[in-house]
C-alpha cells in the first residue's frame, strides 16, 4: 500500500492556550504529519482528505460544535474507526462522562490523563496509527474484493454471453444440419425411386425382348428350319443334301441359343408360372450348360403375396450366383433352397467349391465381385433386404439372403 502523508496526518485540537502549537512541534520532531484545527468543524471539513489519528482536549468537546463532530465520525464507512486520543485533566467522574459521549460515535478512544508524559503521548500515537493502518489495509483488501466481484460479474456476462452466442450458434448449425439431413433424406429417397423405375424399365425391357426374340425370331427360325427340312428331303441323294443338312443343324443350334438369350433375359416361366417353377427351370438349365449338379429345394412357397419386384430381384440374385460359381469357384455341386416365412424370404445358394477368406474384402471378389457382391447389396437395398457370405479357402461358400415381406399397408403405400 503506498504510503499517504494524508492518510496519517494527526489532528490536533485544542483550542485553549498554546498546546495546539506545542504537541505539534513535539510530534513533527518525532516523524509525526500534524495539522492544528482551530475547532471542531474546522477539523470535520479537513477530516475527508484524510486523517490517522485525533488529539484533542477536553476542552475542544465542551466548548466546540460536537455534535457534528461526532456525525461526523459515526458517518465513517464499516472498514473505517479513527483513533481518539483525548487529554482529559482527570477525575473519574469526568472521564467516565467523557467515554459515554464518544464512544457512541467512536470505537476507538483512549483517554490520556494530564500532565502526560512525551513517551506516553508518543505510543500512544505509534499504536494509534498501527490500527488505522490496519484499517487502511482492510480498506484495501475490501477494494480489492469490490473489483474482483465486479470482475467476475463482468466475467459472468460474458460468459453468460458467450453461452447465448453460442447457443444460437448450435441451434443455428443444428437447424442447418437437420435441413442438409433432411435434403439428402430426399435425395436419397429420389435416387432409390429412379433406381427402382430403372430397374423396372429394365426388366420391362428384358421382357419385350425376350418375347420378340420368342415370338418373330424364334417363329422365323422354326419356319426356316422347316423349310430346309423340306428342301433336305428333295435333294437327299445329292451334294447339296449335305449342305443343306449344316444349314438345317445350324438354324437348330440358333434357335437353341435364341431361346436361351431370350430366357437370361427373362424367363416367361417368371410371369407365367411363378419364382419357384422358374428357378427350378434355371438350375436345370445351368446343370446342364455347366455340368455341376443342383439340388434344388422350395418349401411351402406362396404363389401370390409376394411382389413381382422381390421375386425377380431374387431371380437376378440366384441367376447371377450361379453364374460366378461357374466361372470362379470349381465347384461340383451346388444347392440352391427358398424359404418363406410369414414376414421374409429366404434364398441360400450353398458350393463346395474351392472357397475364399470371406474376412478379406480383397479375396471376396474377382474383377466386379465375387458373387456380384457390390449388384446383390444394390438389389436388396431396394427392398430392404439384406446379405451374409460365408467362406473359408478349400471349405465352399454359402450365401444367405433375406429380403422382408412388406405389410399390405406398406404395398400400399409403396405402390401410391
Amino acid at each position: 500500500m503506498e504510503k499517504n502523508s494524508l492518510e496519517e496526518r494527526v489532528f490536533i485540537i485544542a483550542p485553549v492556550g498554546q498546546d495546539a502549537h506545542v504537541m505539534a512541534e513535539l510530534l513533527a520532531r518525532r516523524g509525526f504529519e500534524t495539522q492544528i484545527c482551530d475547532s471542531l468543524k474546522e477539523c470535520c471539513a479537513q477530516m475527508h482528505s484524510g486523517a490517522g489519528a485525533f488529539v484533542l482536549t477536553e476542552e475542544a468537546l465542551e466548548l466546540g460544535s460536537s455534535s457534528e463532530f461526532f456525525e461526523t465520525l459515526g458517518a465513517q464507512p464499516p472498514w473505517s474507526e479513527l483513533p481518539l486520543i483525548i487529554l482529559t485533566s482527570g477525575g473519574e467522574f469526568r472521564s467516565a462522562r467523557l467515554l459515554e459521549l464518544v464512544t457512541e460515535a467512536a470505537g476507538s478512544v483512549t483517554l490520556l490523563e494530564r500532565p502526560i508524559a512525551t513517551t506516553t503521548l508518543i505510543r500512544s500515537l505509534e499504536v494509534a496509527l498501527n490500527s488505522r493502518l490496519r484499517q487502511y489495509q482492510v480498506r484495501a483488501l475490501l477494494e480489492e474484493q469490490r473489483r474482483n466481484e465486479h470482475e467476475l460479474r463482468q466475467a459472468h456476462e460474458q460468459l453468460a454471453d458467450r453461452a447465448k452466442q453460442l447457443q444460437t450458434l448450435v441451434e443455428s448449425r443444428t437447424a442447418k444440419l437437420a435441413e442438409a439431413n433432411e435434403q439428402l433424406r430426399r435425395e436419397m429417397a429420389e435416387r432409390e425411386a429412379l433406381r427402382r423405375k430403372l430397374l423396372h424399365a429394365q426388366e420391362e425391357e428384358r421382357r419385350r425382348i425376350a418375347r420378340e426374340l420368342h415370338d418373330q425370331m424364334g417363329q422365323n427360325l422354326t419356319a426356316l428350319n422347316v423349310g430346309l427340312k423340306s428342301l433336305l428331303g428333295r435333294q437327299s441323294g445329292s451334294g447339296l443334301g449335305s449342305r443343306v443338312q449344316q444349314l438345317q443343324e445350324l438354324a437348330t443350334q440358333t434357335a437353341r441359343d435364341l431361346h436361351r438369350v431370350a430366357v437370361e433375359l427373362r424367363p416367361a416361366a417368371l410371369d407365367d408360372l411363378g419364382l419357384v417353377k422358374a428357378i427350378r427351370a434355371l438350375t436345370e438349365t445351368w446343370s446342364t450348360r455347366y455340368g455341376i449338379d443342383v439340388d434344388f429345394e422350395a418349401g411351402q412357397y406362396p404363389r401370390a403375396g409376394i411382389s413381382s419386384e422381390i421375386e425377380t430381384i431374387l431371380y437376378r440374385i440366384i441367376q447371377e450366383a450361379l453364374n460366378n460359381v461357374a466361372k470362379h469357384s470349381g465347384a461340383t455341386r451346388v444347392a440352391v433352397v427358398l424359404r418363406c416365412s410369414a414376414d421374409q424370404v429366404q434364398a441360400i445358394i450353398e458350393d463346395d467349391g474351392r472357397g475364399f477368406d470371406a474376412r478379406v474384402p480383397s479375396q471376396s471378389g474377382n474383377g466386379s465381385g465375387r458373387l456380384g457382391l457390390l449388384g446383390i447389396q444394390e438389389r436388396l437395398g431396394m427392398v430392404g433386404g439384406n446379405f451374409k457370405v460365408e467362406s473359408a479357402p478349400e471349405r465352399g461358400a454359402t450365401l444367405l439372403i433375406r429380403v422382408p415381406i412388406p405389410k399390405a399397408h406398406e404395398k400400399e403405400k409403396k405402390t401410391n
